[in-house]
């Protein structure tokens, strides 16, 4: 074995037991919920089949408030038991998906880099570490912050 390889995996990979090198390559890892930021519930981790019906992709796992009338929930970075982002409600998640069809293509269409682009918002939402730029960790309102800021850039 070479020094830089890993020993061969003799367990599954599950989020208790995630893959180091899928670990290794989450810049930015946020703590795993706990408690929902939105209304106080325990936050479990559960199939996206208690979201969708069915599993979904080759991750199927989301972190899920159990408040009755809450149903926040984020999905884990694949093969790692890290949230993607923070806990979203409804209203969150689809004010991050505005935000983002509108953002991705800056990076996407070539005009720029995805970390050019995540430099641009960052200094347009005032946000000094780059790093700490992350839609996924966006409330309602930095959403239609990066909104504005995107239909302001584009003529």
């Amino acid at each position: 074995m070479k020094p830089d390889q890993l020993p061969a995996r003799t367990t599954p990979v599950t989020p208790w037991n995630p893959s180091r090198r899928a670990t290794a390559k989450v810049k930015n890892p946020l703590p795993v919920p706990t408690t929902c930021r939105h209304c106080g519930a325990e936050v479990n981790l559960v199939s996206n089949a208690e979201i969708y019906g069915r599993e979904y992709g080759e991750w199927p796992w989301t972190f899920m408030c159990q408040g009755p009338n809450c149903r926040a929930y984020v999905g884990l970075h694949p093969f790692t038991g890290i949230p993607m982002g923070t806990l979203a409600t409804a209203p969150i998640r689809n004010a991050r998906k505005a935000a983002k069809d509108l953002f991705n293509p800056l990076w996407q269409s070539g005009q720029m880099t995805r970390d050019e682009a995540y430099a641009w918002l960052a200094g347009e939402l005032g946000i000094a570490n780059v790093e700490h730029c992350h839609i996924g960790w966006f409330d309602v309102e930095q959403c239609n912050q990066v909104i504005r800021a995107v239909k302001a850039r584009t003529p």
